[in-house]
């Protein structure tokens, strides 16, 4: 039972490029003299393009900046529940962006980031 639910259920269906992207930040690891370093990674769920880019913090920031340079229009975004990308709607740099450019923010239910992000989870795995 327990390997089902952890199973993905069906496809994310999407029209065209821009109707869902997907983001997510990956802790890469530790370099001597650089300290930690992150991905951050952008796909475009009809295309299937990734972008992925390394930097040395993971912040609201970052990920609004990584997705602003992505250059298409967005209705939809899927990310995991952490910090970088949820917070308050007034106040937090991610939220607000989204806000801006009035774009959807999906977050997975609690406890079950695996299902909604995974393929942004296999592209950071390979």
């Amino acid at each position: 039972k327990a390997k089902s639910q952890r199973e993905a259920h069906g496809e994310i269906e999407t029209q065209h490029p821009g109707y869902l992207g997907a983001q997510d930040t990956y802790y890469v690891g530790n370099i001597k003299g650089i300290g930690r370093i992150y991905q951050q990674t952008f796909i475009d769920t009809y295309s299937r393009v990734a972008v992925a880019k390394v930097y040395t913090e993971k912040n609201a920031l970052i990920a609004a900046k990584m997705l602003n340079e992505q250059g298409i229009a967005l209705l939809r975004i899927l990310t995991v529940r952490g910090t970088a990308f949820c917070g308050k709607k007034e106040s937090h740099t991610f939220e607000l962006y989204l806000n801006i450019e009035d774009i959807e923010h999906t977050r997975p239910q609690a406890y079950s980031p695996q299902r909604q992000t995974a393929s942004v989870k296999g592209f950071t795995r390979q």
